[in-house]
């Protein structure tokens, strides 16, 4: 099995990890056996809900979810795929390592989440490995990539299966499976302690369809119930995003189109291009005016 690298870029959306035999193998072996254990010990499935939380035993899924006719091809034919080159490792927008069994009319897709730590590029950090000597150690001189022995999700002939909200939506789009947040919840919005909002009811009358979804996305994911003031500023520089700030809380703006690149930005959708170093939409590549 040679994996592939999904890659959040319209240009290059699908990328081949070349492996030689003895090693691919062993990754067609990595990715069966954590399948296996994905697998084990699921009692029940449910249908994907985001207000619901899973219990002991139980794993979400969606019926008919649709993935890429691109990706699909190259798991069918992965010699099809854009092979990777080690230069281009340190700036590629990875969402996730991917490997696939379409053997005996098998149709899975297995999907591993991705970060920054599964790469380790020489010149960034100091990695050494062991020599012949198992004494003596030698600095890194060429990029490694890690394979993780979980998986995040299964694709199996259209049904898609994960038993974490929060590591699904880093791979998929799952917007258009949320209910819009009530009055209530964006109440409940303002109101978290790491907030700050001038005019809760302005707030809640000019809120659209999409920035409700969002804020419904944000509560569930409870992504400011682990944020600081130096972690949140620390993520935005990542992106070259400047969040708006009241003493160390996030102070929420009136004008709409401030208000949507903070939902953005809180719901993890803004990136870096690797090439251009624009501001981009996880969703599409789309190029983001300044803030």
């Amino acid at each position: 099995m040679n994996p592939f690298l999904l890659i959040d870029s319209e240009d290059t959306p699908i990328l081949r990890l070349d492996l030689t035999q003895a090693v691919g193998n062993g990754a067609r072996e990595l990715f069966l056996k954590a399948a296996q254990e994905f697998e084990k010990g699921i009692d029940d499935t449910i249908t994907f809900d985001p207000g619901y939380q899973l219990q002991e035993g139980e794993c979400f899924e969606i019926k008919d979810f649709l993935i890429s006719d691109a990706l699909k091809a190259v798991c069918k034919q992965p010699l099809s795929a854009d092979r990777l080159d080690k230069d281009q490792l340190g700036h590629l927008p990875i969402k996730s390592i991917v490997g696939y069994d379409f053997s005996d009319r098998k149709e899975r897709i297995f999907f591993q989440n991705f970060d920054s730590r599964r790469v380790l590029i020489p010149g960034k950090g100091f990695a050494v490995f062991a020599t012949a000597d198992s004494s003596t150690f030698k600095e890194l001189e060429a990029p490694v990539v890690l394979l993780d022995a979980h998986l995040a999700a299964i694709w199996d002939k259209g049904t898609l299966k994960f038993k974490s909200f929060h590591n699904a939506k880093k791979i998929f789009d799952l917007t258009s499976y949320f209910t819009e947040a009530t009055d209530e919840q964006i109440g409940e919005f303002v109101a978290h302690n790491f907030i700050v909002c001038e005019d809760k009811e302005k707030l809640i009358k000019n809120s659209t369809a999409w920035s409700r979804k969002k804020i419904a996305l944000i509560l569930h994911g409870k992504v400011l119930d682990s944020m600081t003031a130096k972690s949140v500023k620390e993520a935005a520089k990542l992106v070259e995003y400047e969040v708006p700030m009241s003493g160390n809380k996030i102070a929420l703006p009136t004008d709409k189109r401030e208000l949507k690149a903070l939902l953005q930005f809180l719901d993890e959708d803004l990136y870096l291009g690797p090439i251009s170093q624009r501001r981009l939409l996880s969703s599409g590549k789309r190029e983001l005016s300044a803030a």
